[in-house]
């Protein structure tokens, strides 16, 4: 399989996990779309402000 068509899965897979996971946090707390509007322009100026979230190092204290 060609690099572009797994990169297209690759982020289709992830679209589908994250969506899932807004999903149900959003019927466990009854959320509405006004909730989740507020909540992504919160995530989006995060990545604005530091583009690529570190992930955890060896280094890092376990939490």
């Amino acid at each position: 399989m060609k690099k572009e068509k797994l990169d297209v899965i690759t982020r289709e897979e992830q679209a589908a996990k994250l969506s899932n996971t807004i999903v149900e946090c959003m019927m466990q707390n009854s959320m509405t779309l006004e909730n989740l509007d507020e909540a992504c322009a919160l995530v989006k100026e995060v990545f604005r402000k530091d583009a690529m979230l570190k992930r955890p190092t060896e280094a890092d204290p376990k939490v």
